[in-house]
């Protein structure tokens, strides 16, 4: 087992990004960071803890890294919201969405890894492990937009007017302006009208502003 400081420690953990298969981007998982820690055999301990946290009626996964000796303890920590599961978008163009524990796991490993990158002040930006859609609910745009139009499954109109009758609701139990809670939910989702959503999105959407409303009326 090989002694060292904090300091010899962290200058040992910058490991570098690496791009995998057909991935756009290099990046680092914190699998690989766990795996550069056990194969220094150093006299240190490593591990994550998380736990849940609320702010502004949001939901966030807390990750504190802890590094401990004999002697020392050091921790950094970072947060991941727990946001409804959005719409993936796979390597070869398709929409795609997780089930909850999938988005849970993944929130958790995002938290964990950005708290271990700030532990060991591994530095570099990174980009996450998964790329969520560039247009979030939108259909995916390729170079053939008017076949990306044609195959995208939008909401019908009742889908569309239950969304609207949901954002008045909303509007109602919060004193807001209609227009405002529409515009805050359009920035949210990424979209210009609540016409552009996907079918697959509908539901994602509908039960964030439900929960909104239940929670409003306690």
């Amino acid at each position: 087992m090989e002694e060292m400081t904090f300091t010899e420690l962290q200058q040992k953990m910058q490991l570098e990004k690496k791009k995998e298969g057909s991935a756009k981007y290099a990046s680092r998982h914190v699998e690989d960071i766990y795996n550069v820690f056990k194969n220094l055999k150093s006299n240190w301990n490593v591990v994550v803890n998380y736990e849940l946290v609320e702010f502004s009626g949001k939901t966030f996964i807390k990750a504190i890294a802890t590094a401990s000796n004999k002697d020392e303890k050091v921790q950094a920590q970072a947060f991941a919201e727990l946001s409804p599961v959005p719409i993936l978008k796979t390597r070869n163009g398709e929409l795609k969405q997780m089930n909850e524990p999938q988005w849970v796991g993944a929130v958790q490993s995002y938290a964990g890894k950005y708290a271990l990158q700030a532990l060991f002040a591994i530095g570099e930006e990174d980009v996450d492990h998964f790329e969520v859609a560039e247009q979030s609910m939108r259909p995916n745009q390729n170079h053939n937009q008017m076949q990306s139009h044609q195959q995208a499954n939008y909401i019908n109109k009742q889908q569309h007017n239950q969304i609207n009758q949901l954002i008045d609701e909303l509007a109602k139990v919060t004193g807001q302006p209609v227009e405002t809670v529409a515009r805050y939910y359009l920035g949210k989702y990424k979209l210009n009208n609540f016409s552009e959503l996907l079918t697959t999105g509908f539901n994602i959407l509908a039960n964030d502003i439900q929960d909104k409303i239940k929670q409003r009326k306690g």
